[in-house]
């Protein structure tokens, strides 16, 4: 699917033949009609001069609304600036957007159809600014950036976090990885001008999304149902970041119109991850069950309320919280930031009656317990027919 765009038009050049006296043009005098950013009545930010008059006319960074999701829109002025250059066009538009969520309200599937996902982004731009379309040279609407996604499975969100930080310490040749955030990783220079990748536990960063969604009550919430959360455990996104260079290096022109008619995203994508790949060939990671340390705690440590019969797994669940954060921190950090010295002893000692050493505990960061040992390439077996949920399908 295509997960961001980003696209960039320039505004026309006017020119205006010189007229004689009585009306008729002359062919040899050309003016060049300048246009003004006050002409294109977008919101302006300026500075005043000595004399407060009104300089430095400038368009910050906004952002366009639809009913689901909002797109990034901003204009660029170089005519008059010492930082233009040959790469750079004078005067043009650009606006950046996940198709996908404007589309649906939700990006964790979506279309990879270039053409279809840029339509709905000018539309809606057009339909703001409909005096814009005036002053665009829209034959040159051209694509700056494309992310194209698709995504792999892991049995469990612990298992497809394990992965991905396992991620972040591959390195082979020119494929390096960069350290990111837990359940994050990157690859290639964080300002490639070419192309970036970027691995990540989607689920985690849905949640995240919807908590602030719902704090500020935004409706868009509404379209993560619990199928479709629950269609994306254990899902990992792998992500590349296409720029012009890498279109450029191929012969491939980037002029919207023309990139179009030969898109492909599933190729482009393939050949952009394909070095990555190779450099987890032989790999190895280790696995730690985590889910068998806690069911062995609520089998050995049910609390059952003794009026109402009911069983709840209060205890076991505190001992499995630090038994976590002795994996995530280590053993002396996971007792500094204890509750209390008795919980963390009371937890050791359940743990030790499930099986876990004190000695196994204290070298547990690093190295794990009860690793399964895995190769890396189980987990990026891509199946590109089962990019959208059964449901969607059955649609």
């Amino acid at each position: 699917m295509i997960d961001m765009l980003v696209l960039r038009c320039p505004f026309r050049q006017v020119f205006e033949s010189g007229l004689t006296e009585n009306g008729l043009p002359v062919l040899h005098e050309v003016q060049k009609t300048r246009i003004s950013l006050s002409d294109l009545k977008i919101p302006l930010e300026s500075s005043l001069d000595a004399h407060g008059e009104e300089i430095a006319l400038t368009h910050r960074w906004e952002s366009i609304p639809s009913s689901l999701s909002t797109m990034a829109f901003k204009v660029f002025d170089f005519r008059d600036s010492f930082k233009k250059n040959a790469d750079v066009q004078d005067f043009f538009i650009e606006i950046k957007a996940s198709p996908a969520k404007l589309i649906q309200g939700h990006n964790l599937f979506g279309s990879d159809n270039i053409w279809y996902c840029a339509e709905k982004m000018i539309h809606l731009l057009i339909d703001t600014y409909p005096h814009l379309i005036e002053y665009l040279e829209q034959k040159h609407w051209s694509v700056e950036q494309v992310d194209i996604t698709y995504h792999s499975w892991c049995k469990t969100e612990n298992e497809a976090l394990q992965f991905v930080n396992a991620l972040q310490n591959v390195s082979n040749g020119q494929t390096r990885a960069r350290t990111g955030y837990a359940g994050t990783a990157y690859f290639g220079k964080s300002n490639s001008r070419i192309k970036k990748i970027k691995v990540y536990v989607k689920l985690l960063e849905v949640m995240n999304q919807l908590a602030k969604l719902k704090k500020r009550g935004d409706k868009v919430s509404e379209h993560y149902t619990d199928a479709l959360l629950d269609w994306a455990k254990g899902m990992v996104r792998w992500e590349v970041s296409l720029k012009t260079r890498w279109f450029e290096r191929r012969q491939i022109d980037n002029n919207l119109f023309s990139l179009s008619r030969v898109f492909n995203a599933e190729k482009y994508w393939k050949e952009a991850t394909q070095d990555l790949f190779k450099a987890l060939e032989g790999k190895q990671m280790r696995i730690i069950r985590d889910e068998e340390i806690e069911k062995a705690l609520k089998a050995k440590f049910p609390t059952v309320n003794a009026r109402s019969g009911k069983i709840t797994y209060g205890k076991a669940m505190s001992a499995y919280r630090v038994f976590r954060s002795i994996k995530a921190d280590g053993w002396i950090e996971a007792r500094r930031t204890a509750t209390s010295e008795n919980v963390f002893w009371g937890a050791i000692e359940m743990l030790h009656e499930v099986g876990l050493s004190r000695a196994v505990l204290q070298n547990l960061k690093g190295d794990g317990l009860q690793c399964e040992v895995i190769p890396f390439i189980r987990y990026v077996e891509i199946n590109f027919g089962e990019q959208f949920p059964p449901f969607y399908k059955a649609a």
